[in-house]
C-alpha cells in the first residue's frame, strides 16, 4: 500500500461509532473487523478499557472506546482526537503548537512497526478498508509506545493526544 501524502491535520477520519485501530500496514489483511476481531475490541471495552490498549495476541492497538474524530500530525508523531473546538483550523493550529514536553503523558501499549502504520475504524476488516477511510504514515521500523493524554489546547479547545515514542532495547 503506497504511503499517502503527509496528513498533518489536513483531513479527519470518523467512524460509525467504533474506536480506531492502529496497526502495521502489513497486518491489515489479517484484521477481520466485524467478522471476528471486533469481538475482542468489544470484550476489552466492556472490561473497562477506555484508554488505548493492545489487543491480546495481536500487534495492534485500539485508541480506547470513544469514536472521536481523528487526524495525524505526522511531523510531531502525534495522533489527535477531537474532543471539542470551534473549527478544524483551531484544532489543527493548537495541536501543532502545544508543548508536548509539558504534558503529563500516560504510558500506553507497545506496538512493533515494520515501517508503515495504518489508522482506521476497528470494525472494518483490513482487506475491505477503502483508501479514503484510513491514514497511512511512516514512523519507521522498530518498537513504539503509544502514550496518551487528554488536554486543553486553548479556551474552548481540547483533544485526546497520542504520541508514538520510539523505544530502544
Amino acid at each position: 500500500m503506497a504511503q499517502q501524502p503527509s496528513i498533518d491535520g489536513q483531513r479527519w477520519l470518523e467512524t460509525d461509532g467504533s474506536p480506531f485501530l492502529l496497526s502495521p500496514v502489513s497486518l491489515l489483511p489479517s484484521w477481520t473487523g466485524y467478522n471476528g476481531d471486533y469481538d475482542l475490541v468489544i470484550e476489552m471495552t466492556d472490561s473497562g478499557h477506555s484508554e488505548p490498549y493492545a489487543v491480546p495476541e495481536r500487534n495492534v492497538v485500539i485508541l480506547g472506546d470513544e469514536p472521536l474524530p481523528v487526524t495525524i500530525i505526522e511531523s510531531r508523531s502525534l495522533i489527535v482526537q477531537w474532543v471539542h473546538a470551534n473549527s478544524e483550523e483551531e484544532m489543527r493550529k493548537h495541536a501543532s503548537e502545544v508543548d508536548l514536553d509539558a504534558i503529563a503523558w500516560r504510558e500506553g501499549p507497545v506496538l512493533e512497526s515494520d515501517g508503515d502504520l495504518a489508522l482506521m475504524d476497528a470494525a472494518t476488516p483490513g482487506d475491505e478498508v477503502a483508501r479514503e477511510d484510513l491514514f497511512v504514515f511512516a514512523p519507521g521500523s522498530g518498537r513504539f509506545r503509544l502514550d496518551s493524554a487528554e488536554v486543553p489546547l486553548a479556551p474552548h479547545c481540547a483533544a485526546k493526544l497520542h504520541r508514538l515514542v520510539a523505544l530502544t532495547d
